[in-house]
């Protein structure tokens, strides 16, 4: 049986339950080699042709942003590759087409390369077309065929204490386009410092909290995840907008 439940006990229940990955070798990354923009009137970051405009919602988006979109400019950053390809291979998108990566905005978007195997999600948001979609908790128990609908947002997380990282995964249909927004809190370490991603800003790039320590910063992760979720929701509205412009 499904529950609503609160944000907190969201957050205790995916760290503390949280699926890990699989055992096989991650695959090489594949890009979309799409051009992006971001536009300051809308806040919004958009590709050359229009066809994704995507939101991160009400913050401040550094200037320029600093976006990994191709194998290019994916090696202007020393361990970034394996990096990514950790992370989709964590998240079963191993072949998933890399739109973006934007690590100011801790936000990577991909592509499914094909409808993404059933697999029970930690939570579910439907109908994605109401004003203000509900989230519901899926229980240990539930037994299902766990096919999403175009209407319905599957969440899935996973937390690696060894590596500090919480990995967020958003799958929902941009118009009619399935997609994944993956949400990468991470810790800083050895490896992320080695990258050299400068940080304009003068703030943290990789988290200065300690994801290994997450009960220490629990309202802080708390309000982080909530504002995750609301940037898929607006997305999803977004990518209905984009649908309905083009017909």
């Amino acid at each position: 049986m499904r529950r609503i439940i609160s944000i907190k006990h969201i957050l205790w229940t995916m760290l503390t339950l949280a699926l890990l990955a699989g055992c096989s070798s991650p695959k090489g990354l594949v890009f979309a080699n799409r051009e992006w923009h971001v536009s300051d009137y809308f806040g919004q970051i958009i590709d050359k042709d229009t066809t994704y405009r995507i939101t991160f919602g009400n913050v401040l988006i550094p200037n320029p942003l600093t976006i990994v979109s191709s194998t290019d400019s994916v090696a202007k950053y020393p361990g970034m590759r394996k990096f990514l390809s950790d992370i989709l291979h964590t998240a079963h998108l191993d072949s998933a087409e890399i739109l973006f990566y934007a690590p100011h905005m801790q936000t990577m978007f991909v592509r499914p390369k094909s409808t993404m195997p059933p697999m029970r999600p930690s939570s579910i948001s439907s109908p994605m077309t109401a004003e203000k979609p509900y989230t519901m908790w899926v229980d240990d128990d539930d037994i299902e065929d766990w096919t999403r609908e175009p209407t319905e947002m599957y969440t899935y997380t996973y937390f690696n204490k060894g590596k500090k990282q919480l990995l967020i995964v958003d799958n929902y249909d941009y118009g009619d386009t399935p997609i994944a927004q993956i949400t990468i809190f991470q810790s800083k370490n050895k490896a992320t410092s080695k990258m050299g991603i400068k940080d304009n800003l003068r703030r943290a790039f990789f988290e200065i909290h300690d994801l290994s320590k997450y009960m220490r910063d629990i309202e802080y992760w708390a309000n982080n995840v909530e504002a995750r979720r609301a940037r898929a929701f607006a997305n999803y509205k977004i990518g209905q907008e984009q649908k309905n412009r083009k017909k």
